[in-house]
C-alpha cells in the first residue's frame, strides 16, 4: 500500500512516449521498500550525501546510488520525509527543476504543512494530498483517498502526504489513475482487516477450547 504508485504508474505512461529512465532523488526516506518500488519500476535511484531515515535502509539493496547533488543530472521526483526536511529544499527544488515534489507528513508529529505546501506553489507547483488512515481495529496503514490539496478543506497533517506537480496534465492523469487505485486499495484494506478478525476470533476459540479440556 503505497501512495508513490500512481506517481510510478503515470510517469510510465508519459515515459512510453518519451523513453527516458526517470530518476527519483531521496533526501530521505522512510523504508528500504519506499525506495525499492521506484528501482523496481525502472527508475534510478539516488540518496543525496546526507541521506537520513529512522528504519535501516541498506542503500545497495535499493539498489540506490549514492553521489554528490551538484552531480545528480536530473530529477524526476524529489522526495522527503517532512521530519528531515532540509532548510536548502526550496533552493534544490529550483535547481534541479523536479516534475514531482513529496514531502512524507503522515504518521510524523507534525500538526500543520500549509506553509510548505504554499511554498511549493509559490515555486510553480501544484499541490495534492494524500490521506491516509489507520484507525480500524489493527492499525493497520492504507491510503484512502488523493486529490488537490484545495479540496480537503479541514487536514489531519499527521495522516497526509503532501505531492506537488509542475504540469497540469500529469496531475490530472495521476488523479484519474489515483481514484482507481484508491478503491482497489479500500478493498484490500477491508479484506485485510476480516481476514485479521477471522484469524483472531479462530485463536480466541482455540485458547478457550484448550482451557475447557485442561483437567
Amino acid at each position: 500500500m503505497s501512495d508513490d504508485i500512481p506517481i510510478i504508474f503515470t510517469e510510465d505512461l508519459r515515459r512510453q512516449d518519451r523513453g527516458a529512465v526517470p530518476t527519483a532523488v531521496f533526501f530521505s526516506a522512510g523504508s528500504t521498500s519506499q525506495m525499492q518500488q521506484y528501482a523496481t519500476a525502472g527508475w534510478r535511484v539516488i540518496a543525496t550525501p546526507g541521506f537520513r531515515s529512522d528504519a535501516k535502509i541498506e542503500l545497495t539493496e535499493v539498489p540506490a546510488e549514492t553521489m554528490a547533488e551538484a552531480s545528480i543530472p536530473a530529477c524526476t521526483l524529489l522526495s522527503c520525509e517532512a521530519k528531515f526536511l532540509p532548510a536548502d529544499t526550496a533552493a534544490h527544488i529550483r535547481r534541479w527543476q523536479p516534475g514531482i515534489v513529496k514531502f512524507n507528513c503522515a504518521f510524523y508529529d507534525i500538526s500543520d504543512a500549509s506553509g510548505l505546501a504554499q511554498s511549493v506553489a509559490g515555486l510553480g507547483y501544484i499541490p495534492l494530498a494524500a490521506l491516509w488512515r489507520d484507525d480500524n481495529s489493527f492499525g493497520y496503514r492504507a491510503i484512502s483517498n488523493l486529490g488537490a490539496l484545495a479540496s480537503f478543506p479541514n487536514l489531519e497533517w499527521d495522516r497526509t502526504n503532501l505531492i506537488a506537480v509542475r504540469d497540469a496534465a500529469f496531475a490530472q492523469t495521476m488523479l484519474s489513475l489515483a481514484r482507481l487505485y484508491v478503491g482497489e486499495e479500500r478493498r484490500i484494506q477491508e479484506l485485510r482487516v476480516a481476514n485479521a478478525i477471522r484469524n483472531d476470533y479462530i485463536a480466541r476459540l482455540e485458547d478457550a477450547l484448550q482451557a475447557y479440556q485442561k483437567p
